[in-house]
């Protein structure tokens, strides 16, 4: 039920808007997610709103969705662990997450119990929100909820006009209203605005497609459908920002956009089974969405708010399961915090970019146990330290390596010139699956099915002979 606006003043709490956004590729902004790459935004899509967030805040040029798909990245940010630890590696067969768990809202109101909380839009957790603490949430809602079909009519990829795509409109008027309504009653509030945007179905507005039909497509981007449906996104996070202007949050308000994955990697979705995309959408980026290479992983991250300085670009890599560990520590509930996170808390980076961020385990880890025939088909995991990332292939028994901080496109394969660190980031990489005991390729759900008990079947590693 909604919440009542009698109440005590706010106390000081900060309040916090989380903007998630779905399948939003790295490189598909109008501006940079990272000033080094000036060229590594779209030619075609336009996002002076999302912009807008980098210019007014800092940017992570290397920030990381915690997994290459949407389920195990929303329960990382839930929970602030990585998707191995939580045992949920992928949106379908079974789900070995322990829900009785501590979310967001929980830590929140440990510190201060006036917060008042709210999801709406696609939340993809096989549990109640209100079990976490959320007072306001649109329930268990899914993919479905926001127009898809898996092909329906064979039109979830040509595209159609509605007149609300994919919820955008509602979500923010449902968010816009919430925040009215807390900052009316005085109470600190967290919001979750998840948009189903921009999944499949291709849907948009037909104001939307007709401005698009105007402009000139790219050589990168050239889907005008998908471009409309971006558009429409867009203008609905002008809208949010508008309010969080009229409603002067400025100075107590942390604005978060984050995705829940890469892009993309080409459209329509191909059976590709790991052969090289020409070109694929994420470029400059390699791949995307199911894949651990940067285009399924590496995504839009930002942050704006109290003392954050405008334009600001941070590029020490971080993750979306440090956002629990971060609010709470804005909030002042560190003691509520639980301590068996593999998030670490950003504050630091906010004041100084190129601080460290602390976490248990001092590497990011992506672990994607499945065969998937649209992606990479074969089991995968990576592990992220420092400028260097190895990429493993447990079936293949082969791993790369490469220097993102100089090839973000994972173009040279570094593992025969540095195989003493191969050895290393392996053993690092199996000692951190091993000590959270984490789904193996053996225990999915498509071993016997689409692996065939586990067949070499990638064709990925053609890009990378001699």
């Amino acid at each position: 039920m909604p919440f009542s606006y009698a109440s005590e003043k706010l106390n000081g709490s900060p309040n916090f808007i989380l903007i998630l956004l779905d399948d939003y590729g790295w490189s598909s902004l109008s501006k940079t997610m990272d000033k080094n790459y000036p060229d590594a935004k779209s030619d075609f899509y336009q996002t002076p709103n999302m912009n807008q967030i980098l210019e007014r805040g800092i940017r992570f040029s290397n920030g990381y969705a915690s997994s290459p798909v949407c389920s195990p990245t929303r329960y990382s940010i839930q929970f602030g662990k990585d998707p191995a630890s939580l045992g949920r590696t992928r949106g379908l067969g079974p789900n070995n997450v322990d829900h009785d768990q501590v979310g967001i809202p929980q830590i929140l109101k440990g510190t201060d119990s006036n917060y008042v909380t709210a999801h709406f839009g696609k939340w993809h957790i096989d549990a109640d929100p209100s079990r976490y603490g959320y007072d306001e949430h649109h329930g268990e809602s899914g993919n479905r909820a926001g127009g898809f079909d898996t092909g329906k009519n064979n039109r979830q990829w040509v595209g159609y006009a509605a007149d609300d795509p994919k919820l955008v409109n509602q979500l923010t008027v449902d968010t816009i209203d919430f925040m009215e309504r807390a900052s009316e009653s005085g109470k600190p509030f967290f919001v979750q605005l998840s948009h189903y945007a921009v999944h499949s179905d291709i849907v948009y507005s037909e104001d939307a497609y007709e401005r698009v039909s105007r402009r000139e497509k790219g050589n990168l981007h050239r889907n005008q459908g998908y471009a409309a449906m971006i558009e429409d996104l867009d203008l609905s996070i002008g809208d949010l920002l508008d309010a969080y202007d009229r409603l002067d949050l400025k100075d107590n308000t942390y604005l978060i956009l984050v995705s829940d994955n890469g892009g993309m990697p080409v459209l329509p979705q191909k059976v590709n089974l790991g052969k090289p995309y020409k070109p694929g959408l994420n470029h400059p980026l390699l791949r995307g969405k199911w894949d651990v290479m940067e285009g399924g992983i590496r995504i839009p991250f930002a942050v704006m708010g109290p003392s954050i300085t405008a334009n600001s670009q941070s590029d020490v890599p971080v993750v979306t399961h440090d956002l629990l560990p971060t609010i709470g520590d804005l909030a002042g509930a560190n003691k509520y915090i639980p301590k068996d996170l593999d998030g670490g808390s950003l504050k630091e980076l906010f004041v100084e970019p190129k601080a460290n961020v602390e976490r248990n385990f001092d590497a990011l880890i992506f672990h994607y146990p499945h065969y998937n025939r649209v992606g990479m088909n074969e089991p995968h995991s990576a592990i992220r330290m420092g400028d260097h990332k190895l990429v493993n292939f447990p079936v293949s028994k082969r791993s790369l390596l490469f220097n993102i901080k100089n090839d973000p496109g994972e173009q040279r394969d570094l593992s025969e010139q540095l195989p003493d660190l191969v050895i290393k980031l392996q053993e690092k990489l199996s000692n951190f699956l091993e000590s959270v005991d984490a789904e193996k390729p053996e225990d999915a759900y498509n071993w016997k099915t689409t692996g065939k008990s586990g067949e070499v079947r990638t064709k990925f590693f053609d890009r990378y002979k001699q």
